[in-house]
């Protein structure tokens, strides 16, 4: 579970290459998600139940500690709809009930 946004998900997208998710929200906010943590655990292969980890004690696959908030991106007026990233280029597009598409430029720093 990914937690951080103080009103209902609208749109969330898997990064192409790299171990991001972005998220839309009618909080009016753009988050990029750090999975980084997520992709560390492994699931126990050939297991009845592939959401538990291999190291007895460790909080399930999808725990919240192994995501953060990379980035809130703030600038529209109304609840963000939609969110998508470029497939080749550090660059989201969002779209909100302010009708307006907005172009986001995003970095490693």
């Amino acid at each position: 579970v990914l937690t951080g946004h103080n009103h209902y998900v609208m749109c969330a997208q898997f990064h192409p290459k790299q171990d991001l998710v972005v998220s839309a929200s009618l909080d009016q906010t753009v988050r990029v998600w750090d999975i980084t943590g997520l992709r560390r655990k492994r699931a126990q292969p050939g297991s009845a139940d592939a959401f538990r980890t291999q190291t007895p004690g460790q909080i399930d696959l999808f725990g919240q500690s192994d995501a953060l908030v990379k980035h809130v991106l703030e600038g529209h007026d109304r609840g963000v709809n939609w969110v998508h990233f470029h497939p080749t280029q550090p660059l989201i597009v969002s779209g909100a009930d302010d009708r307006q598409v907005k172009l986001w430029r995003f970095n490693e720093a």
